[in-house]
C-alpha cells in the first residue's frame, strides 16, 4: 500500500575533480533506483485503486548546492518525476509524496572521497542538524492523512540552516 523510496547516496565533488565513479553511482542509485521501486509497485497500487509512494527527495532537489553539483541534479531528476508521476496518476487513488530534508544524522556524507569539496562545503558541523526520527515523523504524517488529502510536498530542514 506504501513505498517510501529512500535508496540514495551522495558524494561531496567538485565538478573540477572529475569523480566521474561517484556521478555514475549517484545517477544509478538516486534516479534509476528510485524509478525501479515506483515500477515495482505501480501497476498494482493502480489495480487496486490505492497507494502512496513517497519519494525521500532533499532539499538539494529544490536548490542546487556548490560541492554537490551531480546529487543535486539527481534530487531535481526525482521531484520533476514526481510531479509528472503525480499529474499521470490523479484520480487513480495513488498518491505521490516528496520528502525533502535538509541535513540528517546519517553516514551519507561518509563516503565523499573528494576531501576538497567535503572540507569547503560539508556544513553539517556547523549547527544541529535533523536526525532520522524527524524524517520518519514527516513521512508518517504524509502517509497517515485521509484518502482525499494529498501532501504532495515536505521541505524538513535544521531551523539554522534553511534553504
Amino acid at each position: 500500500d506504501i513505498l517510501v523510496n529512500n535508496a540514495g547516496v551522495m558524494y561531496y565533488t567538485l565538478m573540477k575533480n572529475l569523480h566521474e565513479d561517484e556521478w555514475e553511482r549517484q545517477i544509478e542509485v538516486n534516479c534509476k533506483g528510485v524509478m525501479n521501486g515506483i515500477g515495482a509497485v505501480l501497476d498494482g497500487m493502480l489495480k487496486r485503486g490505492k497507494g502512496h509512494i513517497i519519494n525521500i527527495t532533499s532539499d538539494a532537489g529544490k536548490k542546487g548546492f556548490a560541492g554537490l553539483a551531480v546529487y543535486s541534479g539527481t534530487k531535481f531528476f526525482i521531484e520533476g518525476m514526481s510531479q509528472a508521476l503525480r499529474q499521470e496518476v490523479a484520480g487513480s487513488g495513488v498518491k505521490v509524496t516528496c520528502v525533502q530534508p535538509g541535513d540528517v544524522r546519517t553516514s551519507l556524507t561518509k563516503a565523499s572521497t573528494d576531501k576538497e569539496a567535503s572540507a569547503i562545503y560539508d556544513g553539517s558541523s556547523r549547527c544541529q542538524i535533523l536526525e532520522p526520527r524527524n524524517v520518519a515523523e514527516a513521512i508518517v504524517y504524509a502517509a497517515s492523512q485521509p484518502q482525499h488529502v494529498a501532501v504532495n510536498e515536505i521541505l524538513i530542514e535544521p531551523r539554522e540552516a534553511p534553504i
